[in-house]
């Protein structure tokens, strides 16, 4: 009987991660070291994530039939060492442990990266923005084409002003555009 309530008591148990390698992580159940134990999560040819459990984050093991030996991670709770980054009802939110942050909010429909590093994105096939574009700070680009490119102070390309340019002649300079 003993051994039916231990297998029962372990089918279910919280721990916390104790160590984490490629293949797993050992976690501690009150003072028992399980065996290193795959965490679950989404792999499947349609979407794959890679994101294990950080050594001190309380997990929840499930062992079926209550061995440890067959058990597996299957989910992560909240701390005060790892909390939430959101409790908002209407926001989605991913949260990277160096501070960068992807969010949505479904209420004002509002998409938000901050990142903590520098971001690429690559588009082989072209990338279409529809709507205004506002970009604060300096923009480089290998290659410009447009109809009609606007300022509202001055345009300016190869370190020539469009706005205060002259030329040469050989009658002198003449005045910049007007």
């Amino acid at each position: 009987m003993h051994n039916l309530n231990r297998k029962i008591a372990n089918m279910i148990a919280f721990g916390v991660v104790k160590s984490l390698s490629d293949q797993g992580a050992i976690i501690t159940i009150a003072d028992i070291d399980t065996p290193e134990l795959p965490w679950s999560t989404i792999a499947n040819k349609n979407l794959s994530i890679w994101s294990p459990p950080p050594v001190g984050a309380q997990v929840i093991v499930f062992a079926p039939n209550g061995d440890l030996n067959s058990a597996a991670i299957i989910g992560q709770l909240p701390s005060d060492s790892h909390p939430l980054p959101s409790k908002s009802e209407s926001e989605i939110v991913i949260a990277f442990g160096d501070g960068t942050l992807i969010k949505y909010d479904l209420s004002d429909k509002k998409f938000t990266g901050e990142f903590a590093g520098d971001a690429t994105l690559k588009f082989p096939q072209g990338l279409e923005i529809i709507g205004d574009l506002s970009v604060s700070g300096k923009v480089t680009a290998e290659t410009v084409k447009a109809d009609t490119i606007i300022g509202s102070s001055d345009v300016s390309g190869g370190g020539i002003s469009l706005k205060n340019h002259t030329h040469s002649t050989k009658m002198g300079p003449t005045s910049p555009p007007s």
